[in-house]
Parts: C-alpha cells; structure tokens; sequence
C-alpha cells in the first residue's frame, strides 16, 4: 500500500468532524478510516441531492474542475481531472491524460446513487384527522419510491431531508438549498398492537401507512397562520407546521420558497457493530456504497499514479465514474442510465476535433472507436450469504463480507459478466492486490435474478454499445432492499482499493482478452 502524499479533503459538510491528512499507509489504519469518514456521509447526506452535491464538492476540493452539462469538451479542458453533473442528481468525473485519443478507449465504473426511500407528495402533502377536526393528529401525505413503505418502515424514526427550491424576489431567479433534520426526527408510521387480534396481512400504503407528524390541539396558540403564509402558493397544499419546519431548516423565508422535494428517511446513524465492530450497519446501502468507493478510487488514482513517475501529459488514458440516477424504478429518466449522459460525454470528446490526432476519422467514427475498446464496470451492491438461509444460494456462489468485491453471473444477462470479464478482474487483483478476494455470485435456477445499469448501458440508443468488456462487480451487503442493512466494514477501503487499481491497471489486463 503506497501512501499518498496529498490528503483526500471533504467537502465543507466534513471540514469540522473529519480531517484527513493522508492516508494511512497500514491496511488496519486505511479501513479504520474509510469505515468511519463512509459512515459520516451516510449520515450527513441522506437524498440523493445531497449525495451528489457533496461529491462535487469533494471532487473540487481535490483538484478537479466543474464544467457544465451543455459544454462541449475541447482542447482547454485537455488534460486534466474534471467533473460535470446534471440537477445535482447524476454525476460523472473523469482523468483525461495529453496522449489520450479515442481509439485508445476508456475505463468507466458505473453505480447508481439513488436508495430507497419515501417520497413526500411534492403538490399536496396536507393529511388531518377528519373524525375531530379540533383535536387531531397531523398525518403526512407521501408515496413510496420503489420497494419502500412496506413493513420495515413500521416504528421507525423518520428525518426528513431533500431539496427547496427558493426563488430570490430580486434577481427573480431559482436556486436549490439542501435541507437534513438530522439527527431529528420528524415522523413515525405506528403498527397496529397485535392485542387488537386482526389477522395479519400487509399494510395498504395509502391508508395505514400514513406518518405522524405532529399532534394539534384547539388549545394551541400558534396555529394561525400569518398573511404571508397564506400568499404563499404552498399554503393549504401542505401543512402549516411542515411549512414552517422547512423554513427553519432551509433559512429561507415561506415566500420564497417555491417548491419542495423532500423525503422521509431513516434517523437511525450509521455506526459499527458487531462482536469486534467488524461490521457497518446504515440504511441506503443501496448503493451509496458503491457510489462512495467509485468517487475515492478514482481521487485516489489521481493522487498517486501521476506522483509516481507519470505525466499526465503523457498519460493515454481515459478514466472516469459514472453516479445514476432512478435505477430503483427502472432508469427510465433523464438523470437515470437511460437518459444517456455517459454516452453524451463520450459523444462530446469523441467529437472534438483537438482530440482526434487523425482529422480523416469524423465524429462518429471516432465515438465507435472510443465505444468499443471501453471497458466499463456496472457496479451495485450483491447479497452477502445469509447464514439463516444458506439453502437459498447456489453452493459456492455466493460472498462474504470483509472479503473482496463479488463478479455477478447470470445466463439470461440481467447482469453482464462473463468469462473475459472474470479474467480480467483476476488479473488485476492477483497481480496487484493479492490480499482481496475476487468472490462470485450466480441466481439458484428457482429464484429470481436483480437487474442493474450494466444491461442499460449496453444500450444501443442511449448506452456504451459495443464496449470492449461490461462487467458487473459488487459489494456484499445483507438485508438489500430494507430500511438497515449490514455491511462488512472493511469493505469500504477494499472497494476503494479495487477500483484505483482497475484504474491503474485496466489498460495492461484488457490486452490479455482478445
């Protein structure tokens, strides 16, 4: 393990709680830290918003340049270390090296940053009690983002986090503010006591999954609401108490505030467990884990490949991250993988003429030529065994955690491994990080296979087609689709480890698969 002689710096968010200053050169220091600066993320940026907000921050923190969505890459921004992100909701970063050009190719490993979550209803999220209108609970209208707001959602303590959009009266122009009440909660979905003896049967999400957020009596002396609160276009839409709520967290006066995108999330912080704390137990796991490695494995290339005798100037290579969107409900949006923003960018530097050495190649030629000698990563998390139900997994197919990422098979390509793939991340790891495990899981035959954005991305509309290799790797998490998950926790800095080196590294190992 080589140590870098630049610190990896945090966004602002991290500036007062965490500082790290290198890191650290011995693997028992190096998970230690990554264990503790992952679980501070978790807890500090609970959406999706906040996910990539804080990226762009660290990423600029450590030496990369934002450029925006509709730039077109050209000779000023070659080379260099550069990100560019779309409604703070996806976001890609990529090393661009002097000598690269399209036929060279690129590495690009892909997650989705979106988790499960509950949405609250952005037009009206108002609920009361109408049997006593004067005394009454103040219930919160919400829907759930994909699997959520089943069962696991029951007693829970629910913060609530996301976006406000605020429209200064000035300028007459909208900005985004980033809202988090925690370690507050705000909400809570009650069971029914069993004592009531009903028998049991899932919840309806629209009428018995419904959160408490306040409790009003007629004796409050502060329910009435103020002439600027009732000009306001969310008045009556959502509740006095929320509204106000959100004023105060987002500082912003209810006037200005023009829209919201909120969530219900898990108040519970991320901590470490377990009889030698060798595990993380956190919710959205899916896949802030991913997404978390993806980012520091390529800062931590950054750092170091070109401090150890290399010239990015000279360096032929392209290397990047990709952070979806919407892959929980299908990828089907503009900030999802099937709006196509990795493609565009590849279209973009493709195109540029100071990239292309060979002026008879065009555009198109030269963006076949970047497609097909890529090799692109699609990584989300896998399901670590389950010790209480080791029947359900294929004997010999399944992870661990604390052990090394998992290649995911499947032979009817909900996921896209294959056996170039599983060479190639071999070779990798067997040459340069021997102490990390390559684990494997294969679907039994009588259970269903998940998908995840590697197939998306080999789409020939709005994907990489034709990429020399698309290789579906992961993390091992337990308990995948609930509210907590558990995780091992050197898993952290092992995911962070495995993609610096496939960044070092892929150019070599690729020219092993003919």
């Amino acid at each position: 393990m080589s140590k870098s002689s630049t610190p990896i710096i945090e966004s602002e968010a991290f500036e007062q709680e965490v500082k790290q200053e290198s890191i650290p050169q011995d693997l028992s220091s190096y998970y230690d830290a990554y264990a503790e600066q992952f679980m501070t993320f978790m807890n500090q940026n609970p959406t999706t918003y906040h996910v990539v907000s804080h990226f762009k921050s660290v990423l600029e923190n450590n030496g990369f340049t934002y450029v925006k969505d509709n730039e077109i890459i050209n000779l000023s921004h070659k080379p260099g270390f550069y990100f560019t992100s779309k409604d703070d909701l996806t976001l890609i970063a990529f090393v661009i090296g002097g000598k690269w050009k399209p036929i060279n190719g690129s590495c690009f490993i892909a997650s989705h940053c979106d988790a499960l979550s509950v949405k609250i209803n952005p037009h009206n999220s108002k609920k009361v009690d109408q049997e006593n209108i004067d005394d009454s609970y103040e219930l919160l209208g919400v829907a759930p983002y994909s699997g959520a707001l089943n069962h696991l959602w029951l007693n829970r303590d629910l913060s609530l986090a996301g976006s406000v959009l605020v429209k200064d009266h000035s300028t007459k122009k909208v900005s985004r503010k980033l809202i988090n009440s925690f370690p507050n909660p705000i909400g809570f979905i009650p069971q029914l006591a069993p004592h009531f003896g009903l028998p049991e049967k899932e919840y309806n999400t629209q009428t018995q999954m419904v959160p408490i957020i306040s409790y009003k009596s007629s004796n409050d002396s502060d329910l009435k609401p103020t002439d600027e609160e009732k000009s306001s276009s969310l008045y009556k839409r959502h509740s006095l108490g929320l509204l106000r709520y959100v004023t105060q967290l987002s500082q912003s006066s209810l006037s200005s505030i023009v829209s919201l995108d909120l969530d219900l999330v898990d108040s519970q912080p991320a901590i470490r467990g377990g009889l030698n704390k060798e595990f993380i137990y956190s919710s959205s796991l899916d896949d802030r884990l991913c997404s978390f490695d993806s980012v520091y494995g390529l800062i931590e290339f950054s750092q170091t490949f070109f401090k150890e005798g290399n010239s990015l100037e000279e360096y032929d290579g392209l290397n990047g991250i990709y952070l979806s969107n919407h892959e929980e409900i299908g990828s089907g949006s503009r900030t999802g993988a099937k709006g196509g923003f990795l493609i565009d960018l590849f279209k973009s530097l493709a195109s540029s003429t100071s990239l292309n050495s060979d002026e008879s190649i065009n555009g198109q030629e030269a963006l076949l030529q970047l497609t097909h000698n890529s090799v692109l990563l699609s990584t989300d998390v896998t399901h670590a065994m389950n010790p209480n139900f080791k029947n359900v997994y294929l004997e010999g197919n399944f992870p661990l955690p604390n052990v090394g990422p998992s290649i995911k098979f499947d032979s009817n390509m909900h996921v896209l491994s294959d056996s170039s793939a599983y060479v190639f991340l071999q070779d990798i790891i067997t040459k340069n990080i021997p102490d990390i495990k390559l684990q494997h899981f294969h679907i039994r035959n009588d259970s269903r296979s998940g998908g995840t954005i590697g197939p998306v991305l080999s789409d020939a509309q709005r994907g990489v087609n034709g990429a020399k290799l698309i290789i579906d790797v992961g993390l091992p998490i337990l308990s995948m689709h609930s509210i907590r998950s558990i995780m091992g926790y050197k898993d952290v800095g092992i995911g962070i480890r495995f993609f610096k080196e496939v960044f070092n590294h892929w150019q070599e190992s690729v020219k092993i698969i003919e």
